[in-house]
């Protein structure tokens, strides 16, 4: 695809998932802008959670409302079939072969995904490799679980800038002009 066919879908879908998600951000190629041969669409999102009462009227869990409008609704009128269909990564094909991929992340662990879903994918794993190898990552930090720790301590990630904050980038570049060792 193109980019104007490819951010055209995204639009779409994005707008169509709204309803069931805190945030639905569009990333990878089409936040680059890059020009031609986009693969696929790729949306980070953040699901609103609904509590789950028994039948006495206490809470006994929570349910994505995003889960449960794909499950029962979108992906029917949609046509598409699911290829992936985890708990944080959904992979669903379009009658017309559009391939999405669906991040499904916090509100904590946002700002980390958001840049690493941007790409490409040679930044993504420069802006996580420590310094001593000749990555973005300060050498005393680590990632587990989409957080950045510095010992037993998470640090505050939740969105793009405070990501950067983090690897000491400033300012932010844009997801265009980004490529592996820039700073």
């Amino acid at each position: 695809m193109d980019y104007q066919e490819a951010l055209s879908k995204a639009i779409k879908i994005q707008s169509e998932l709204a309803p069931f998600c805190e945030r639905v951000e569009i990333a990878g190629s089409i936040r680059r802008q890059k020009p031609t041969d986009i693969k696929d669409v790729e949306l980070v999102v953040i699901p609103k959670l609904k509590t789950i009462t028994d039948m006495f009227n206490a809470p006994s869990g929570v349910e994505s409302q995003l889960e449960a409008a794909l499950r029962f609704g979108l992906m029917s009128n949609w046509r598409a079939a699911s290829v992936k269909w985890g708990e944080r990564y959904k992979q669903i094909i379009f009658p017309d072969a559009t391939k999405l991929d669906l991040f499904i992340v916090t509100a904590e662990t946002w700002g980390y995904q958001f840049a690493i879903r941007t790409g490409p994918a040679d930044y993504s794993h420069w802006l996580v490799t420590p310094r001593r190898n000749g990555g973005a990552m300060p050498s005393y930090l680590h990632v587990k679980d989409a957080r950045v720790w510095h010992g037993e301590k998470a640090l505050d990630t939740s969105t793009e800038e405070t990501f950067f904050d983090v690897l000491d980038i400033s300012p932010v570049p844009h997801p265009s002009e980004r490529v592996a060792g820039w700073k």
